[in-house]
């Protein structure tokens, strides 16, 4: 009977540390492949003090709000033909190009996940990512009246002559 009890209550905290193990686990991969935000919430589950780690990283692809420029869509023209500065380019380029820049616009208005969707001429494509990556803070998109975050497309198109 005694041995039946020893038994027993070695199995319970076993299992006790086997549910810590597997939370410790899962917490420390989620924090080393994850790159997002993060806000962390500590708890008690049976008797094993947890760690729980809750990112926010949804994209919202069709918020009720757009994200947009400060100012909107005038003042981002406005913007980006102040900094704009076209480089020199060798006569073999085409006579048209056309560039599609995407990023991320956070719930503060930052801007990151600068990346190309459509490539046009390399040099004028880093002009294009420099620029947006420099871009101030945006208004951000909205969902349900919450700040969400949203992806962006910015087209860029160029005619030479």
């Amino acid at each position: 009977m005694l041995c039946a009890l020893i038994f027993t209550t070695v199995l319970h905290s076993i299992n006790k540390l086997m549910k810590c193990f597997f939370i410790l686990i899962i917490s420390t991969n989620f924090l080393l492949f994850s790159h997002e935000e993060r806000s962390v919430i500590s708890g008690n589950i049976d008797n094993c003090d947890t760690l729980f780690v809750q990112a926010d990283t949804t994209i919202v692809l069709y918020p009720d709000v757009e994200a947009q420029f400060p100012g909107g869509a005038a003042k981002m023209k406005r913007y980006i033909s102040e900094r704009l500065h076209y480089p020199k380019i060798e006569l073999e380029t085409p006579p048209y190009s056309e560039t599609i820049v995407e990023f991320v616009v956070n719930k503060d208005g930052s801007i990151e996940q600068v990346e190309l969707r459509k490539k046009g001429i390399k040099e004028i494509d880093d002009m294009y990512i420099k620029l947006v990556k420099n871009m101030p803070n945006w208004i951000p998109a909205e969902m349900e009246g919450k700040k969400v975050r949203s992806r962006f497309l910015l087209p860029f198109s160029i005619h030479f002559q």
